[in-house]
């Protein structure tokens, strides 16, 4: 709505139904099971899940992959994901009560600056299957 990220996290502090309106959809999507869900409360909204996949990197990285992705100003960037990610939060500590950096909730940490793309998902696909008990060979 031609807003900047900094007025939209602004708008959203303001008007907290917009995420009661997400968490609630993202939470019906959770219960039909068999889906991946992305995001950053899906580790708390998706109850029931079989595994839990937190992926980290520090704010240097993420800033530095916004700004290549972007074409974007560095110290903007840094400052708009300090902004954003302060806003968020703040807005799910008050909403939900929820400590977005209590990691206790995830099954899977994993540090993306530590791995490339196929490393990651070569290890994120073993630790589903052992943690769901697939990577097991049928019983007779």
């Amino acid at each position: 709505q031609g807003m900047t990220l900094e007025e939209f996290s602004k708008h959203v502090e303001e008007n907290p139904e917009i995420d009661e309106e997400i968490d609630q959809r993202t939470a019906k999507e959770a219960e039909k099971g068999n889906v991946l869900i992305d995001g950053r409360l899906s580790g708390w909204m998706a109850k029931n899940a079989d595994v839990r996949i937190l992926l980290i990197a520090s704010l240097e990285a993420r800033v530095q992959r916004i700004t290549n992705r972007e074409d974007r100003d560095l110290e903007e960037v840094e400052k708009e994901t300090i902004t954003r990610e302060e806003s968020e939060a703040k807005r799910y500590k008050k909403l939900y009560d929820i400590d977005v950096n209590d990691y206790s909730v995830f099954d899977i940490i994993l540090n993306t600056e530590s791995f490339n793309e196929s490393e990651m998902v070569d290890i994120l696909e073993k630790a589903v299957k052992i943690k769901t008990g697939t990577d097991q060979p049928p019983t007779n």
